[in-house]
């Protein structure tokens, strides 16, 4: 049979580029917008005082009697430090003169290069927001010395940032190699944690429980998050001893790391204690219920037995995220980055993003180029810094649940 033209053979089509990048990541970014109270602020810290006790020089006293033993309030100094986020881009002078934003490109190389890398840091600022202060992101599940690893949480886990292993007494312990890539799908064996594969094998000293932290990260260095922020730990903390004044602390309902379902008991007795704890007949902006999507779908649960369908009604489910209990106002939030197995209920009147710098691009001067040329190499390079610190004054308005059971069918 003879061949003629077709589309395939005839050798004289181009292809047809669309200016089009499919968005396989998640960069959405809620704890900055969360976070109202910006106070800018310059100096070596900020300091202000706790009220820790009342004056007990008071009391009844019988006919003529003597009066009670002076007494005085007590109070203890706070203070909130800062913290620094830095990021790095280099392009070489060739890619600048040929990958421009014209029909030529998918995308300009400088745009690409400076928005991704802003997005990317915004995602990290996220991420932490929710932690604990100490740079952890995961924790090892399976001590595996080889090029699979195990970790309970893999969301703040890029294929393109490197990370430190440290043992469970916060000491440094090695450099893990490089992630190439994380299955989507939760290992079911290993109660839904998700599997990470490395360039090379691990540390082989790696136990569970060990922790992965952004590379560099360190307890002094890494911002300070809701988990440490609403906490209860008897330890110093914004430079009061915990231990020695524990009204200095918020609600935490915790279950000795036996995960368990939310209840409208639980939840109920949340707030009652907050309420109770903090003497106020509701905090000041109400309480924002922090929580994962997959812990969120509780919240559906708890009511599934109340809910009434008509034959007229369109719509199920929960209608509005707000709602006002006897025990106050409750607007519930859900974030991709959220602590899983946690929710937060926070009193955002109270905490605050202490900010020295605001993040952006390092110029000379005001008005200077962001790229700096290297007369060694033909690259220009750009950096960015924010220095700021997350801070709270009155702990007693917030509280957490932890030790909650979900279960989520993807580990993004």
């Amino acid at each position: 049979m003879a061949v003629g033209v077709n589309s395939t053979n005839s050798g004289l089509a181009f292809t047809n580029y669309m200016k089009d990048i499919s968005e396989t990541l998640n960069n959405q970014s809620k704890g900055r917008l969360l976070c109202k109270k910006s106070k800018p602020w310059t100096g070596s810290h900020l300091e202000w005082r706790v009220h820790t006790s009342r004056n007990g020089g008071i009391g009844p006293i019988d006919d003529g009697g003597q009066f009670q033993i002076p007494s005085k309030e007590g109070f203890v100094t706070a203070k909130a430090y800062r913290r620094a986020l830095s990021g790095k881009v280099q392009i070489t002078d060739m890619a600048m003169a040929a990958i421009k934003d014209d029909k030529n490109a998918a995308k300009g190389v400088v745009a690409a290069t400076l928005e991704g890398c802003m997005d990317s840091m915004l995602k990290l600022e996220n991420g932490l927001f929710f932690r604990d202060g100490t740079g952890t992101i995961a924790h090892v599940v399976a001590d595996y010395a080889t090029t699979t690893l195990e970790v309970d949480d893999s969301r703040m886990i890029w294929e393109s940032a490197q990370y430190d292993l440290y043992t469970t007494g916060d000491v440094f312990r090695s450099t893990l190699p490089a992630v190439t890539s994380i299955a989507s799908a939760p290992d079911a064996v290993a109660t839904d944690d998700a599997v990470v594969t490395l360039s090379a094998n691990a540390d082989a000293n790696m136990v569970i429980g060990d922790h992965i932290k952004w590379k560099g990260a360190t307890s002094s260095n890494s911002v300070t998050g809701l988990k440490a922020l609403i906490d209860d730990t008897a330890a110093t903390f914004q430079n009061v001893a915990v231990g020695t004044y524990p009204k200095y602390s918020a609600l935490v309902l915790a279950n000795g790391g036996t995960a368990r379902e939310l209840t409208p008991a639980l939840f109920r007795s949340a707030l009652a204690g907050l309420k109770q704890k903090c003497g106020n007949e509701s905090p000041s902006d109400g309480i924002t219920c922090l929580a994962s999507n997959w812990d969120a779908i509780s919240f559906e649960e708890m009511y599934e037995g109340d809910l009434r369908l008509a034959p007229s009604d369109k719509v199920m489910g929960l209608a509005v995220t707000t709602f006002q209990s006897a025990l106050g106002k409750v607007r519930l939030v859900t974030d991709c980055d959220m602590l899983m197995g946690t929710i937060f209920l926070a009193d955002f009147s109270q905490i605050y993003r202490g900010v020295q710098l605001p993040l952006d691009w390092r110029r000379d001067g005001k008005s200077g180029p962001i790229f700096k040329r290297n007369d060694e190499s033909a690259v220009v390079t750009a950096t960015m810094l924010e220095i700021y610190d997350h801070y709270i004054m009155d702990r007693n308005t917030s509280a957490r649940i932890d030790d909650l059971s979900n279960a989520r069918v993807t580990v993004y």
